[in-house]
């Protein structure tokens, strides 16, 4: 499976972040890439300072000493990537492969700052991989949570989330909602359906704008979507524990909760049995960066998952009881389910700004299963492709990390969460 990367070029966005550096670290330890090219703002400077703070010293040697490893300093935001000739027509000539790995959790910003953060520069990059004369493929990195508006369709309470594109309703146009997001900063797509939050919106029309950019130059073989669902710390690679907190929201909840006066936990839900029914999908960043690179190398194509999925995702109330260990307070915080809009204000902040605590997704995982028949079972046995790890009962694992968010919260004079 590795040969398919011999003397490939490739182009990673987001390498300096928490899944862009776990898949750089892959390619350069089990790959025999020719170049790796990683665009940064601020440079190589500034992609060393982020991997020395979370990176021991010994895998941060390996990355900066690599002769492969081209940091550019450029900008995804700005045309042609920030980046000018002859350096731009040099990768234009000469990639591979992207993968565009950039791109910020938030869920808070409306939909049309994050039209100008997410859907624009995907656009951009697209449209410049669509001009690289030697492109064999383009991965692009959503998440597996751009479909989590289907829960307010279903009927069912554990919602089966299939790795395809889903319309919505209306069948709207992709870029017509793009351009209406430019003109009005609104659409009326987004208004009709109900995303938690703008940015499972945002991933959704990029994913399809994607689509229609990549068919309408026949070139869809060529387009890999890779859908992770929340990022947790690594179970192996490119060392166990491996983390970056602030980009790993399980870790952010954790602290927030862990430092909340509360004694009840108000929750949304449609659920007749929360306590036992309602989970959450943790994959370890290893499993997301290995799904990607195998299937790339395999030439999967479309839509693909990279989640823990139904047989190791988390039971919410077994990761609560994980969480009072860690809780400094004497007393603990019990759920309180309520029969709300996962967008309503009756519902403990946190709650609210991840709006999806009180449901269940049941993301397919048929690709990855079907993948496994093709990979030779030598390459199979070191690849991290499934959750091996209690991601339940592993935030004693991670203290660190969730001291490290904690004292984000101090030095930002947040309050605790009431």
């Amino acid at each position: 499976m590795w040969e398919y990367y011999n003397e490939k070029s490739i182009l990673v966005t987001g390498g300096s972040g928490f899944l862009g550096t776990a898949i750089v670290h892959r390619l350069l330890t089990s790959t025999s890439v020719s170049c790796i090219y990683l665009i940064c703002r601020g440079g190589k400077e500034k992609i060393q300072t982020r991997w020395r703070k979370w990176l021991p010293h010994g895998t941060l040697e390996r990355l900066h000493h690599s002769i492969r490893l081209v940091v550019l300093d450029g900008d995804i935001l700005l045309p042609n990537l920030g980046l000018k000739d002859p350096g731009l027509n040099a990768i234009r000539n000469n990639i591979h492969v992207i993968i565009h790995a950039s791109s910020s959790i938030n869920m808070i910003k409306p939909v049309n700052r994050l039209a100008r953060t997410i859907i624009e520069p995907t656009e951009t990059i697209a449209d410049f991989a669509l001009s690289c004369t030697q492109l064999d493929r383009f991965v692009y990195v959503s998440t597996a949570y751009a479909n989590a508006h289907l829960y307010q369709r279903s009927q069912n309470t554990d919602v089966k989330i299939d790795e395809k594109i889903y319309e919505l309703q209306h069948h709207y146009h992709a870029f017509d909602e793009l351009n209406e997001l430019r003109k009005h900063g609104k659409s009326q797509a987004y208004e009709a359906e109900n995303f938690p939050w703008a940015y499972a919106y945002a991933k959704h029309l990029t994913e399809r704008m994607l689509k229609s950019r990549f068919t309408e130059f026949s070139s869809s073989e060529k387009l890999l979507i890779v859908r992770p669902s929340v990022i947790g710390p690594a179970q192996c690679l490119p060392f166990p524990g491996y983390n970056m907190p602030m980009s790993s929201p399980y870790t952010v909840i954790a602290a927030g909760l862990a430092l909340s006066p509360s004694r009840s936990l108000k929750i949304a839900t449609n659920m007749e049995d929360p306590t036992a029914d309602v989970t959450g999908d943790e994959v370890p960043v290893d499993v997301v960066a290995d799904r990607l690179l195998c299937h790339l190398a395999m030439g999967s194509h479309g839509c693909v998952h990279a989640v823990s999925g139904v047989r190791s995702r988390l039971n919410f109330e077994s990761w609560r009881q994980s969480l009072m260990k860690i809780r400094r307070f004497p007393w603990e915080i019990r759920p309180r389910w309520v029969r709300k809009d996962w967008k309503s204000l009756n519902q403990h902040p946190m709650a609210r700004l991840y709006a999806i605590f009180g449901t269940s997704f049941a993301f397919s995982e048929t690709k990855t299963i079907a993948m496994c028949r093709k990979v030779p079972e030598k390459e199979l046995s070191n690849l991290q492709l499934f959750t091996k790890i209690d991601m339940s009962d592993n935030l004693l694992d991670r203290t660190e990390g969730i001291r490290y968010v904690m004292d984000q919260f101090a030095r930002q004079n947040w309050l605790a969460w009431d």
